[in-house]
């Protein structure tokens, strides 16, 4: 009986903390990695993207068949082209641009008095509308696959307008029609992401509320 005890103790005190210890270190092993965040300040990242936005909708939704007024619209994505820089591990600022073209094919438009008025017909409008500005970026996980960022775009929007006549009252009702105006812009950007297809070309997500865009997919290169 004593022996039997003496041989409990001896495998309680040697056999068993090493099994423990193995148990341990195999629970370990089964656990998932810890992401690691990548600190990349200093690296540069340049993209291209092309967007939907709430303007070209509405736009594009505009026509016009009655007996004073024929007209189609045609609305290009809002095409963006961006800069940024990480300023430290978890920040980016950077610089964009965007353009979209809009088109309006007017078949007849009849203006001015009602007594005695005035029509064109056959007549062509072509308007871009583009942004400048900056852009600040928050990286919440920037991982070896992915970045995912939120964010805020301030910049400065005006509309570019070509008419293909001179007649100032025309141009009048065709502004009364189709609002555009040059303004300041600010927008915030509730979810970004670039999914990193090698470490320096990625294809990017983003969702904006306001203006360039509310959705833009693209690419993305980003410098050694």
């Amino acid at each position: 009986m004593n022996k039997n005890i003496w041989l409990l103790l001896i495998y309680i005190l040697t056999v068993w903390p090493a099994f423990a210890q193995t148990k341990k270190g195999t629970k370990k092993s089964n656990k998932k990695p810890k992401t690691i965040q990548l600190d990349e300040k200093g690296k540069k990242t340049v993209g291209i993207h092309a967007g939907l936005s709430l303007t070209g909708v509405l736009y594009d939704a505009m026509m016009s068949d009655t007996i004073t007024k024929q007209y189609t619209t045609n609305v290009k994505p809002a095409f963006q082209f961006t800069y940024s820089e990480f300023i430290n591990k978890k920040s980016s600022f950077g610089f964009f641009t965007s353009i979209q073209p809009f088109k309006v094919d007017i078949a007849h438009w009849q203006y001015g008095d009602s007594l005695s008025p005035s029509k064109i017909d056959n007549l062509h409008i072509k308007m871009k509308r583009v942004y400048f500005g900056g852009t600040w970026l928050y990286h919440f996980k920037n991982t070896a696959k992915v970045d995912m960022y939120i964010g805020i775009r301030a910049g400065l929007l005006f509309w570019n307008k070509k008419y293909d006549t001179k007649d100032t009252a025309f141009i009048r009702a065709f502004k009364d029609e189709f609002l555009m105006l040059n303004r300041p812009a600010l927008n915030f950007i509730p979810l970004g992401m670039r999914i990193k297809l090698t470490p320096e070309f990625a294809a990017n997500f983003e969702i904006n509320v306001g203006s360039p865009h509310l959705l833009s997919f693209g690419c993305s290169y980003r410098f050694k």
